[in-house]
């Protein structure tokens, strides 16, 4: 699995589905990873090419000094759709990413 190191810590993400299909974001609730979207990830990826990230602080990205904000939580998708030159995408939520 491919990790982005940021300015403060290292992202956990994947990449799964067409290179050419539009851009879906899934972004795990609170105290969860990104396996919370196992069930879903094969549907998703037929029409889209499906980006999976653990939030900072979950799952295998690490774990920065806190506290978080919900701009920083926000930034860091941001920053990880530049790296990966995602200029658009849909984005799907849950609890606090929602």
């Amino acid at each position: 699995m491919p990790f982005l190191q940021l300015a403060d810590y290292r992202i956990h993400y994947e990449l799964t589905g067409a290179a050419s299909a539009p851009v879906l974001v899934l972004s795990n609730s609170l105290g969860t990873t990104m396996a919370m979207w196992e069930a879903q990830l094969a549907e998703f990826a037929k029409s889209f090419r499906v980006l999976r990230y653990d939030t900072r602080g979950h799952g295998q990205s690490e774990v920065a000094s806190g506290p978080y904000t919900f701009g920083q939580l926000a930034q860091d998708v941001v920053r990880l759709l530049e790296a990966l030159k995602i200029e658009q995408a849909h984005f799907c939520g849950l609890s606090m990413a929602g």
